[in-house]
């Protein structure tokens, strides 16, 4: 009597039920689905050890403020960004994160208090989860502050304030040398923010320089010993003409885009001045919101990497790095987050489902109302 009872209620209310497990899954099981069984953290041949270091790279998070989208859409692309990032977080287990800018999408354009405000709304999304070891890093985009030429002086400091960065900063996680750069302060044209950011880098370089010469006393640079070639850290890519020296990846095969200097990618000059300053051993940047891996032979050999943007508002398949930091390489897998078109096709098939369901006992309904009024006044 019982298991008629069950089976009674679910045929009944069979539709709520696969509605909640849909919700269930698009909005939380499938994050945990496509980030923990399609990624995994690379390893040399000798496997993974101690000294290692792992490293999430993650550019363009773009969070929507109050002059672009609407409420739906901020929510929705918050909650997708929330969700991927700490399931990742809690399946990778990375030492640190590194966001390689346009953290906000309208920092360009606030006052103050309206920038303290996205800089919360950031942390309240990808800050570290209580009790967590995980260091955390961020870079500049243009989006944070503007383009060169539209860069306000107040605008830097609030982002030196509440993100504790400033145009060039040297950094050292687990005995890997950072450097995080600026992109916008490498014009080159002699303003006072370039010039400080040129003034920061030459002194960086001096002290990884002194790090590689024993003979050298320079007290900085004790602590960057034994010398380690630096990763470079900023939001725009190296010099490229476009994407052909890229290695194809998934969501660019047979695109090719334009690289304007200063715009879409450094200048030449900006280039060559950070190689030959660092010697990198790799470098990652963002902006352009494809993923490109290019290799460089001159004038130093080291590999560029290219972040895709987090956000699904700036395409169907975003994606983050897992970086593998040991002594001799860096190892990287691309991890894709789960494309938009298959909740989209997900929840398309469970409305077809329903309205089917509802079809089929709306047509019933009406059936056994008008034959059975017929039965009935023939009885009669």
């Amino acid at each position: 009597m019982r298991i008629e009872r069950l089976l009674s209620v679910g045929q009944k209310w069979w539709p709520l039920f696969l509605v909640i497990n849909v919700l269930l899954f698009n909005e939380y099981l499938i994050y945990f689905a496509k980030i923990g069984i399609t990624c995994s953290w690379k390893c040399p041949k000798e496997g993974c050890r101690q000294n290692h270091l792992r490293a999430f790279m993650v550019s363009d998070t773009h969070l929507l403020g109050i002059y672009t989208g609407n409420r739906f859409d901020k929510m929705k692309r918050e909650w997708q960004m929330y969700r991927a990032y700490r399931t990742a977080v809690t399946i990778f287990q990375p030492e640190v994160v590194f966001f390689l800018g346009d953290l906000m999408d309208e920092g360009q354009w606030t006052d103050e208090e309206l920038f303290k405000n996205y800089a919360k709304q950031f942390r309240s999304i990808f800050g570290v989860p209580v009790g967590s070891k995980i260091h955390q890093y961020v870079v500049a985009g243009n989006h944070d502050l503007g383009f060169h030429h539209a860069i306000h002086p107040l605008r830097i400091n609030w982002f030196e304030k509440h993100f504790n960065r400033s145009s060039v900063d040297l950094v050292q996680v687990k005995d890997y040398p950072f450097v995080l750069i600026n992109s916008m302060a490498l014009h080159g044209d002699g303003c006072r923010f370039c010039y400080e950011a040129e003034k920061k880098i030459n002194d960086s370089s001096r002290i990884l320089d002194c790090a590689r010469n024993e003979t050298c006393d320079l007290t900085e640079a004790q602590k960057f010993r034994p010398y380690r070639k630096p990763i470079i850290l900023q939001h725009f890519p190296l010099f490229r003409k476009t994407d052909e020296d890229c290695v194809e990846t998934e969501e660019d095969q047979g695109k090719t885009t334009t690289m304007r200097p200063k715009w879409e990618a450094l200048s030449e000059q900006s280039t060559d001045f950070l190689i030959h300053s660092f010697h990198p051993r790799a470098v990652f940047g963002g902006h352009t919101h494809r993923t490109c891996k290019k290799e460089w032979r001159y004038p130093e050999i080291f590999t560029e990497y290219t972040v895709n943007s987090f956000s699904w508002r700036n395409g169907d398949a975003p994606t983050f790095l897992l970086a593998t930091i040991t002594p001799e390489e860096v190892l990287v897998e691309t991890c894709y987050l789960p494309r938009e078109s298959t909740t989209f096709v997900v929840y398309a098939i469970t409305l077809i489902i329903i309205m089917i369901w509802a079809f089929y006992n709306f047509s019933l309904f009406i059936y056994c109302r008008r034959y059975g009024q017929r039965s009935t006044e023939k009885t009669k």
